[in-house]
């Protein structure tokens, strides 16, 4: 491919593996530029970072994910804008393998993300939703072995935040990610946007990275739930979940059960008060998808979500 590429991290603490990931990425051809917005980082990381070859933008503090990579992509000279997290370990030909499919014309592309105690198994090639706006992850629990030989893969949404790429002009065009959120549901509301402006969206299957879940902020944290619960709030009312006949009171319904089960666990209304914070915050209205673009019943949305809510408190390693 001829495109040139530019990885845009957006990182607080990333340390030994953001710097890692960094000369991985560099070292992968010389059509890959990493810019690291640096939202926090130690002076041994940016000093570990300058001598990659990295651009280092300056935020001045931890300003969120999609604000970060908003600057980042401001200084970013390629073609074709990947995005990804700092808790990540690229297998070879990462960044080339998820840029072909926008070289060749897609707007978006999915990489897969595996689990590091569960390599065979995909964690997210992508993004979906269910009708009641709730986010999942593509291909979740799929065997990652022969996934090339099974012919074309089903086509998420859009790519999860942490293996994506994007067209830059067609990133650029919509203004790049809403940066109401701070961590959490942008990419869906991105891609959201994207396919309003006539975008798809392929999975990139030989583009492979190890995840290492929840890096910075922990799953299953009280932080954690706090900021998922004011994205939540935001996209919510953004493209008019509740005023929709029927499935509004059971998005009200939902959320009541979520918020009383995470008040019941962290002993906090943090994340109820987080869900009003992020409802307030928002200021600018989008349609609803389309039903075509809804792949995921709302029973099996209902599952994956209290599948998700059960699952241990991970530490990073």
């Amino acid at each position: 491919m001829s495109a040139s590429i530019s990885v845009l991290v957006p990182s607080v603490d990333g340390g030994d593996l953001l710097a890692a990931l960094a000369e991985r990425l560099i070292s992968e051809s010389a059509q890959v530029e990493v810019v690291i917005a640096d939202n926090g980082l130690d002076p041994g990381t940016r000093s570990r970072l300058s001598s990659t070859g990295a651009k280092v933008v300056a935020m001045g503090g931890n300003a969120g994910f999609g604000r970060a990579v908003n600057a980042a992509a401001a200084q970013a000279e390629g073609d074709v804008l990947i995005v990804t997290n700092d808790d990540i370990e690229p297998e070879s030909g990462f960044a080339t393998e998820l840029a072909t499919p926008v070289a060749a014309g897609a707007e978006m592309a999915a990489g897969i993300l595996v689990h590091r105690d569960q390599p065979g198994v995909i964690e997210s090639a992508g993004l979906v939703i269910d009708p009641l706006l709730g986010w999942h992850d593509h291909l979740r629990g799929e065997p990652l072995e022969g996934i090339e030989q099974r012919g074309p893969l089903p086509s998420p949404l859009g790519p999860s935040g942490g293996a994506s790429a994007f067209a830059a002009d067609a990133f650029r065009a919509v203004g790049g990610y809403d940066e109401v959120f701070f961590a959490y549901a942008e990419d869906i509301d991105l891609a959201l946007r994207l396919r309003r402006a006539g975008g798809r969206c392929v999975v990139a299957p030989r583009s492979r990275a190890i995840h290492y879940i929840s890096a910075t902020l922990v799953h299953g944290s009280l932080a954690k739930a706090c900021v998922v619960g004011r994205s939540r709030g935001h996209l919510l009312r953004k493209y008019g979940v509740l005023a929709r006949p029927g499935r509004g009171a059971a998005a009200l319904s939902l959320e009541v059960a979520a918020t009383a089960a995470l008040a019941l666990r962290h002993r906090s209304l943090g994340p109820a008060t987080a869900r009003v914070r992020g409802w307030r915050a928002s200021a600018v209205r989008e349609p609803f998808p389309p039903r075509d673009w809804v792949t995921v019943g709302v029973l099996d949305g209902m599952r994956r979500r209290f599948a998700w809510f059960l699952r241990k408190p991970v530490r990073p390693h």
